[in-house]
C-alpha cells in the first residue's frame, strides 16, 4: 500500500491549524461529547497541513463515547478539496475530562489507517491547547506508532508563512468556507 502514497517524514501546520482545531471542538467537549476536525494538505516529504474540515450536523455523530462521520460527510469534504488539490493528512479529535488522550481501541481499528495519516488525540474535552501536550499517532508499518515529545519536536512545525483554508461540513455541503492569508 505505500508504494502509491508519496512517503512524509514532517509536518508543517499553518500557524492557524491548532488554534483553530480546539475551537471548534471545545463546544462538544463542554457538552460532555467527543468531537473532531480534519486536517488536509499537500502531501510530500514534508507534508504541509494548510486546510481543516470541521465536521458538524447531518451525517456526523457526537457523544460521549464516540465522534463518528458519515461517507457523505467524507464525500462532502472530498469534493471541497479536490479543486484545490488537498488531501487528507490527520484526523484530531478530543477526549473528554477524565478519559486518557492515548489512541483506544476503537480509535486504532476503526480510524483512517493510510500510511503517512496523523491521528491527534485532544485531552480534557479539547481544553488543552498546547499542541505539543496532544497525544500524537502517525500511521506507519501497518499501525499507529505513538510519537514521543522529542520526535514531535523533530516531525511537526508551525510554518507562519502558510496561508490557510477552513470548511465547515455535513452530509449535505459546505457551510462555511474561508480562506486567511
Amino acid at each position: 500500500m505505500t508504494g502509491i502514497y508519496v512517503p512524509i517524514g514532517r509536518w508543517a501546520g499553518a500557524a492557524r491549524v491548532f488554534s483553530l482545531t480546539t475551537e471548534n471542538v471545545r463546544r462538544a467537549g463542554r457538552d460532555g461529547k467527543e468531537s473532531g476536525i480534519l486536517w488536509l494538505g499537500k502531501r510530500d516529504a514534508t507534508a504541509k497541513i494548510i486546510a481543516t474540515a470541521f465536521p458538524s450536523g447531518t451525517g456526523v455523530e457526537e457523544s460521549p463515547g464516540h465522534w463518528r462521520i458519515s461517507p457523505e460527510v467524507f464525500g462532502t469534504v472530498s469534493r471541497w478539496a479536490a479543486p484545490r488539490n488537498l488531501c487528507l493528512l490527520g484526523v484530531a479529535h478530543i477526549h473528554l475530562p477524565g478519559v486518557p488522550a492515548r489512541l483506544s481501541r476503537t480509535d486504532r481499528d476503526c480510524g483512517v489507517q493510510i500510511p503517512g495519516i496523523l491521528e491527534v488525540i485532544i485531552g480534557d474535552g479539547g481544553e488543552e491547547l498546547d499542541y505539543r501536550k496532544w497525544s500524537w499517532y502517525v500511521f506507519e508499518h501497518g499501525d499507529y506508532q505513538k510519537m514521543s515529545i522529542s520526535e514531535l519536536g523533530d516531525r511537526v512545525s508551525v510554518n507562519h508563512s502558510i496561508d490557510f483554508e477552513h470548511c465547515t461540513v455535513n452530509a449535505e455541503g459546505v457551510l462555511f468556507s474561508t480562506e486567511e492569508p
